[in-house]
């Protein structure tokens, strides 16, 4: 079954043997539909759920069922590029928050961190905790990842982000560094 998502353009092309794309006509039902010109369509979702369209041109008429569906949850990334583990207090240092990237997600969208927990673990001390709005350390957090020395942890728990279409934030999971 074939699948649309919600918040990004979904580019179908239709065409119809014999049927010149001039007649070739799409009827959406669960979706809307713009008209490209010589047979290209753009298709938007905002619902999930099931959707058809029905095509129709030269006395014939075929209806096509769909899928609509949320953009798939993007992975919590330090610094668009380091997943959970070790990493050199330089390095850690260097990043400047957290970001939310779309594997193997072949629409052009991007997903906006819109905050998180933040927990700095020093070595033999007890943990502390600061929320952080946004994908950027805060004020408060970037004080924290200051503070980075072996044997320290970081944690990044409760990470929030919205992605196109979405009506409100969605947990994403977290993260947890060691810090060499």
């Amino acid at each position: 079954m074939n699948v649309f998502y919600i918040g990004v353009e979904n580019p179908i092309s239709v065409s119809a043997a014999g049927v010149s794309s001039n007649e070739v006509k799409v009827t959406p039902s669960g979706v809307s539909i713009a008209n490209k010109g010589g047979g290209h369509f753009i298709v938007t979702g905002t619902t999930p759920g099931e959707a058809s369209l029905t095509v129709s041109g030269g006395g014939a008429s075929t209806t096509f069922k769909y899928r609509v569906k949320r953009i798939p949850d993007p992975v919590p990334m330090l610094g668009a590029k380091h997943r959970s583990g070790s990493m050199g207090n330089g390095e850690f240092k260097a990043q400047g928050g957290i970001a939310a990237i779309l594997e193997n997600f072949d629409f052009d969208a991007k997903c906006d961190i819109v905050g998180f927990e933040a927990t700095y673990l020093p070595k033999r001390q007890d943990p502390i905790g600061r929320q952080n709005a946004g994908a950027r350390w805060s004020g408060d957090v970037g004080e924290l990842i200051s503070k980075a020395k072996p044997g320290d942890s970081y944690f990044f728990d409760d990470i929030k982000c919205k992605c196109p279409g979405d009506p409100a934030a969605r947990n994403i999971g977290g993260l947890a560094y060691k810090i060499r």
